[in-house]
């Protein structure tokens, strides 16, 4: 959809806004000539409690950590 730089400016949030949700995209033009592009960003995905919970392969996993017996790394 076109738009006037005019009327981008006065409604410059409504606009980025509908086009975020929408995802439909403007074209700002002065003078009739194309200006600039908006297009709206897909919301990104809602963080999830243990959404990463066994991403790793096991065989990586334990390479990584330092395994230890803590019974016999302190002196009592």
């Amino acid at each position: 959809m076109e738009i006037a730089i005019s009327e981008f400016k006065s409604k410059c949030i409504k606009v980025l806004k509908e086009a975020s949700t929408s995802g439909e995209e403007f074209v700002v033009t002065l003078r009739g000539k194309p200006l600039a592009r908006v297009i709206g960003v897909a919301p990104s995905r809602q963080r999830v409690l243990g959404g990463q919970k066994n991403a790793l392969d096991d065989r990586v996993f334990d390479s990584i950590l330092i395994h230890s017996d803590f019974e016999n790394d302190w002196e009592s």
